[in-house]
C-alpha cells in the first residue's frame, strides 16, 4: 500500500510538471549559470582573448546555422555531461531560449528576468586559471552576478528579485581547466 501511495504521489508530481511544461510555463523562474567552456554561450565573445568560438564551425547546427560563442556544434554540447547540463536545465524546465551571455547585447531587459550566463570558456575554480588566457575569473562571474541581482531589482522591485534568486537553479559547471591549463603550467 506504501508503495502504491509513493508512485501515485510521484505520478502526481511528474504530471502537474509536465503540465505546467507543456503550458509554457518554466518550472523554476530562472537559470544563473557560471562556469567554463562547457556551459560558455557566448561570454568570450567580448574579451580579448584568444578562446573563442564565434567562427564555423561552430554554431553550424544551431539556430539560424551561425557561430554564437559556445564551445559545441549543437544547441547543446555534444558531450554527455555539456549535453545535460544545458538540454534538461534550459528546455526541459520549459524555457523558451538559454539564459543569455551577461556580456552580450541580448543581456538586456525582460530577457534578464529569466536568468543569466556568466561562465567564460578558460576559466576554472581558480583565478589563476582565467588570468592565464584572459578569460572571466570566477570572482569576477560572482561580480557580474551581484550586478545582475541590482539590474533584477531595478527591473522587478526588491520582492520580485528576490522571488527569482531564491527560486532560481544556479549551476557551477567548473573545475576541467584547472587541471587541463593550469596544473601543467603552474604546478
Amino acid at each position: 500500500m506504501r508503495a502504491s501511495s509513493e508512485f501515485l504521489a510521484t505520478l502526481v508530481l511528474v504530471l502537474v510538471s509536465v503540465s505546467s511544461v507543456a503550458h509554457g510555463d518554466p518550472l523554476v523562474p530562472a537559470l544563473i549559470i557560471f562556469g567554463d567552456s562547457v556551459v560558455d554561450v557566448g561570454n568570450n565573445n567580448n574579451l580579448n582573448t584568444l578562446i573563442k568560438s564565434n567562427f564555423p564551425p561552430y554554431g553550424r547546427d544551431f539556430v539560424n546555422h551561425r557561430p554564437t560563442g559556445r564551445f559545441c556544434k549543437w544547441k547543446t554540447c555534444y558531450r554527455f555531461h555539456c549535453f545535460f547540463i544545458l538540454a534538461c536545465t534550459a528546455e526541459y524546465l520549459g524555457f523558451t531560449s538559454y539564459p543569455p551571455a551577461y556580456l552580450s547585447g541580448d543581456a538586456i531587459g525582460n530577457a534578464l528576468l529569466t536568468g543569466a550566463n556568466f561562465a567564460s570558456a578558460a576559466s576554472g575554480l581558480y583565478d589563476s586559471t582565467a588570468n592565464l588566457y584572459r578569460a572571466i575569473t570566477l570572482t569576477q562571474q560572482l561580480n557580474y552576478y551581484r550586478e545582475y541581482q541590482t539590474k533584477l531589482v531595478n527591473m522587478a522591485g526588491n520582492n520580485g528579485a528576490s522571488n527569482i534568486i531564491s527560486g532560481a537553479i544556479h549551476l557551477l559547471s567548473a573545475g576541467s581547466s584547472d587541471y587541463i591549463q593550469n596544473y601543467y603550467i603552474n604546478p
